[in-house]
């Protein structure tokens, strides 16, 4: 009795197994078609989309190197302003698929007394561009005027951009001017 038992589990074990391995069907080449997913909220489908090779490569930067010279003539009409301070920058935006931005500045004290006041800011730039026919240079200033004993009053003259160009060939020098009223 036992023995039977065991020999009808077996079976009915077999009978189980045997058609299950039968439905497996081999490996087949896979069906063309479009990958994607329902939605089954709108019943619309929805396809994936194409996969991008990761080891596709950016092309190579070219370096533009050059310097921006700043020079600012301050009128002095406050009379308590007795010191004064210069900056500027210049920023580049890499309008490739990296929008990349570089910004350089410079900041220096101003020379001269009584009304007339000047500060020479010079700004060398290195740029690593991949679009430099169509990116675009700024310059802005900021020019600081403070009194000597209290540090007050205090005026701020500021232009952004004062300047907006196309990247210069590499070793350009460009000189810019501004006037500013404090």
């Amino acid at each position: 009795m036992r023995m039977t038992k065991l020999l009808m589990i077996l079976i009915c074990c077999l009978a189980v197994a045997t058609p299950a391995t039968w439905g497996q069907a081999a490996n087949s080449q896979a069906r063309s078609g479009i990958l994607g997913y329902l939605d089954p909220h709108t019943g619309a489908f929805r396809p994936l989309p194409a996969a991008v090779p990761q080891d596709e490569e950016l092309p190579a930067a070219t370096l533009f190197t050059g310097t921006v010279t700043v020079t600012i003539t301050i009128t002095v009409k406050t009379t308590a302003l007795t010191s004064f301070t210069c900056s500027a920058e210049v920023s580049v935006l890499d309008g490739s698929t990296s929008f990349t931005s570089y910004a350089e500045t410079d900041t220096v004290a101003a020379t001269g007394t009584g009304s007339t006041r000047t500060c020479k800011l010079s700004i060398p730039y290195s740029c690593g561009l991949l679009t430099q026919s169509t990116d675009n240079m700024q310059t802005s200033y900021n020019v600081f005027g403070t009194a000597a004993t209290t540090g007050l009053p205090q005026r701020t003259s500021s232009r952004s951009p004062l300047d907006t160009r196309k990247v210069p060939a590499n070793g350009t020098i460009t000189a810019l001017t501004a006037a500013v009223t404090q």
